[in-house]
C-alpha cells in the first residue's frame, strides 16, 4: 500500500495532541494548520517529496471530518462544568529515601492521630520502591524530619506550599482528557506543579503557596467559562 499525504497528515495530527481540542470544536483554519505541519508531513513522506499546501489542507479537513472527534470532548466539558474545587494553604512536602530499610511507615503511624482531618488538616503519603513522598500541614514538618534516621535519608523538603483538589464524580474518571484540562490551566498561568496525585473522585495538585490565589482564580474561571458554553 502506498504511503500517502493523507497517511502522513493523520500521523502528524495524532502526534500533535495540543491541537486536538481545537479540532474537536472546529476552531482551526485548515490552511493555517497545513502551513504549520507541512515540514513534518514532508519529512514523513521522505524522498524529498514536498506535497502542496493545498493537498495537506484537504487531508487535514478529511481527517477532522472523518475522525469522529468531538463527542468525547463534549463529555469532557460536561465533566468539567460539574467539578468543585478546594484550595488549602500552609502545606509542606518531604521526600524520604530508603524508607523501607527502617520501616518509616511505622514512624508515620505515630503522627497520623495528631492530624485533625475534621478541621481540614491534611496528610498524604505516596510510596515508591525507594521514595516516600509526604505532603502535610507545615506544623508536622519538623516532627517528621526528626524521625528520619539512617539509612533513611531526607533528600528533599519544601515549605510554603498549597494544594488545589478537584472533586469529580467517580464515574467521570473514565472520560479522557480531564487531567489534561486542569494541568493546562496551571501551564497557561505559568505555575509549576510540584506534585499531583489522585483517587477515584479527587485530583490534587501541589504547588507554591505564592501562586495559590492565581491558581484558584484560573481554575475557577476555566470552569465558569465551560459552564457558559452552550452544548448538548
Amino acid at each position: 500500500m502506498v504511503y500517502s499525504v493523507s497517511d502522513a497528515v493523520k500521523e502528524v495530527l495524532e502526534e500533535l495532541t495540543f491541537l486536538h481540542h481545537s479540532m474537536d470544536y472546529n476552531l482551526l483554519n485548515y490552511s493555517a494548520v497545513a502551513r504549520f505541519i507541512h515540514p513534518a508531513v514532508s519529512t514523513k513522506l521522505g524522498g524529498g517529496t514536498k506535497p502542496s499546501l493545498e493537498a495537506v489542507a484537504v487531508a487535514v479537513r478529511r481527517y477532522i471530518e472523518s475522525s469522529g472527534k468531538g463527542k468525547k470532548s463534549l463529555k469532557l466539558l460536561d465533566v468539567v462544568r460539574s467539578c468543585k474545587i478546594i484550595l488549602r494553604t500552609d502545606l509542606c512536602m518531604l521526600n524520604v529515601r530508603q524508607w523501607l530499610d527502617v520501616n518509616f511507615l511505622k514512624e508515620m503511624e505515630g503522627i497520623i492521630p495528631e492530624v485533625d482531618f475534621r478541621a481540614g488538616e491534611k496528610l498524604y503519603m505516596v510510596t515508591r520502591s525507594n521514595d516516600l513522598i509526604i505532603m502535610c500541614n507545615s506544623r508536622f514538618m519538623s516532627t517528621i524530619e526528626s524521625k528520619v534516621n539512617p539509612p533513611a535519608k531526607l533528600t528533599e523538603k519544601k515549605a510554603d506550599l498549597a494544594l488545589i483538589t478537584i472533586n469529580i464524580q467517580q464515574a467521570d474518571f473514565d472520560v479522557p482528557g480531564v487531567l489534561q484540562f486542569f494541568v493546562q490551566q496551571f501551564e497557561m498561568a505559568g505555575i509549576n506543579i510540584h506534585d499531583l496525585f489522585s483517587t477515584r473522585g479527587k485530583i490534587t495538585f501541589l504547588f507554591a503557596q505564592r501562586d495559590a490565589a492565581r491558581a484558584y482564580e484560573r481554575i475557577s474561571a476555566a470552569i465558569e467559562a465551560v459552564k457558559a458554553i452552550p452544548f448538548s
